[in-house]
């Protein structure tokens, strides 16, 4: 006897907020319509947000015969990561702020980080190249 398979599939986007965290940052999701960061930065996002990024999960609903069976994948096609209103600087000027940063300096050496972002919520998160900055006005 063969089983006849039917499945719907379906796309949906989300944004990930970064906010600051103990050790490591704290999320939250959001299902939206689109990727549009001006969006976030400028309304969706909360002040204590300091980046966030997109990405995509992939629904199904698959029927085998009479049983619906759903399944949803990873998160796919992540984006970079946007940061509201942050600061990229590199080593030199991490040196040159006012305060003791010797333990971020001592984390870019033994990283590898050309650059840092200092964020609106006064941490510093490491910048990458495919990483961008948007600004909250």
């Amino acid at each position: 006897m063969e089983e006849v398979l039917k499945a719907r599939v379906s796309t949906t986007t989300y944004v990930s907020y970064l906010y600051p965290g103990l050790i490591v940052s704290n999320e939250s999701n959001m299902e939206v319509p689109d990727r549009n960061p001006e969006r976030e930065a400028r309304r969706e996002a909360a002040d204590s947000a300091f980046g966030f990024s997109y990405f995509d999960i992939v629904s199904a609903v698959v029927e085998i015969g009479e049983t619906l069976i759903q399944t949803t994948s990873n998160r796919r096609n992540i984006s970079c990561t946007y940061y509201i209103d942050g600061e990229v600087l590199d080593i030199d000027q991490v040196a040159a702020l006012p305060g003791d940063h010797q333990i971020m300096l001592d984390n870019m050496r033994c990283n590898d980080w050309d650059r840092v972002v200092r964020c609106r919520s006064g941490n510093f998160q490491p910048f990458d190249e495919s990483d961008a900055l948007v600004r909250s006005t």
